[in-house]
Formats: C-alpha cells, sequence, structure tokens
C-alpha cells in the first residue's frame, strides 16, 4: 500500500521498540542529557509548556479512541463493515498491548518533581503508541486513496509532534517516545496488510451492489 509497508518495515520498527526498551531509560546518558535539555527549555519559556500541554491531549485514549470510532462509523456508513472492526481493533489491540508491557518493563519514568507525573510506568510511551497508531491506521484505512499519500504524511507529522510533547513536559524518555512511535506504526502497517489481503479489492457495499 505504501513504500513503508512490508515485512522488512515491520521488522525495522521491531528492531527499534526493542534497542529502545533495551537501551533507554535512566541508564542511558543520552536519553538523560536530551530530557534535561527538554524540559529546560520548558522551564524558559512557559508558553510553549501551555502549548505543549494542550497538543499532548490529541494522543490521549479519549481522543484516540473518539477518533477511530468516529472514522469507524464513516467506513460502516460505506458498509465497509470489515475494515471498521479492523480499524477499532488495532486501536484497542495497541492500547491494550501499551498497558501490558508498560506492567511487564516497568521503566521508571524521569525523575521531576511534576505535579502531573503520571503514575504509570514510563516504557513505552501511550501517547505516543496512541497517536501513531490511531492517525497512521485511519489514514491508511479509512482516507480515499486519492488522499491518502497526503494522510499519511499529517498522520505521521502529527504524531511526532505528540511524541514530542511527551520529552518536553518532563514525563517520558525520549527512547519511550521512540518504541511507542515504532509499536504503533508497526500495528497500524499490519492492520493495513490485512486490510489489503486478497478478496479486500471490493468493498462489502460494492459486493451489495
Amino acid at each position: 500500500m505504501t513504500i513503508f509497508s512490508g515485512p522488512l518495515a515491520l521488522l525495522a520498527l521491531l528492531a527499534i521498540f526493542i534497542l529502545s526498551g533495551l537501551l533507554g531509560g535512566p541508564v542511558s546518558p543520552s536519553d538523560v542529557a536530551v530530557s534535561d535539555w527538554m524540559t529546560s527549555l520548558g522551564h524558559s519559556h512557559p508558553q510553549l509548556t501551555c502549548f505543549a500541554a494542550v497538543l499532548t491531549q490529541l494522543g490521549s485514549v479519549y481522543a484516540t479512541l473518539g477518533l477511530g470510532l468516529l472514522a469507524s462509523a464513516l467506513l460502516a456508513a460505506r458498509r465497509e463493515f470489515r475494515t471498521a472492526a479492523l480499524l477499532v481493533g488495532t486501536i484497542v489491540l495497541e492500547r491494550l498491548s501499551v498497558d501490558g508491557l508498560k506492567l511487564l518493563i516497568g521503566r521508571a519514568r524521569p525523575d521531576f518533581d511534576l505535579p502531573f507525573m503520571p503514575s504509570s510506568a514510563s516504557f513505552p510511551s501511550g501517547h505516543s503508541a496512541n497517536s501513531m497508531a490511531a492517525f497512521v491506521a485511519v489514514a491508511l484505512l479509512a482516507m480515499p486513496p486519492a488522499w491518502r499519500r497526503s494522510a499519511l504524511a499529517a498522520a505521521i507529522g502529527l504524531s511526532i509532534l505528540v511524541g514530542l510533547t511527551r520529552i518536553f513536559l518532563g514525563v517520558h524518555w525520549p527512547s519511550d517516545v521512540i518504541g511507542g512511535w515504532a509499536l504503533g506504526a508497526a500495528l497500524a502497517l499490519t492492520a493495513a496488510s490485512f486490510a489489503n489481503q486478497p478478496g479486500r479489492a471490493v468493498s462489502d457495499g460494492e459486493k451489495a451492489a
């Protein structure tokens, strides 16, 4: 479907996720250095912190699941019921995977005294994974073919911004965000590959007609 799809892309994303989990976090000098720099930047520019606090909500469970449900409803209206179910299932699976991985890995969050510091573990970043999985899946599964490339570019760009806000706000290490992006992208691309299996070329609505 795209230049990013295929087994090699999925293997690369898996490798990025594993390396981010093994090499990042509080034991990584580069993670610590980048986190210190970005949070100090936020302290120096409180207006950017306010903007980041708003933008980061686009990666919340409520925003991404809401987007997925809306896109799925539009697919169902076009009688593409299989794709609609696949889209919702991808977003739900991503969220469950993040929760399970956080419990399994248990990485500590950055040690900043913030009033809004989440209580869950740090790796992978849920907002980063949420936004990458939901935005990319919607672009690949729900957008008309003529708009798909532009929608995919916008989805990736917006997800990158959401992930950067997590570092800027001091609630995640950079490797948490990279791992979240990799996980979300892998799940979205896997969903797109299922949608493109033989027999998917004709939509449910076209069959009914």
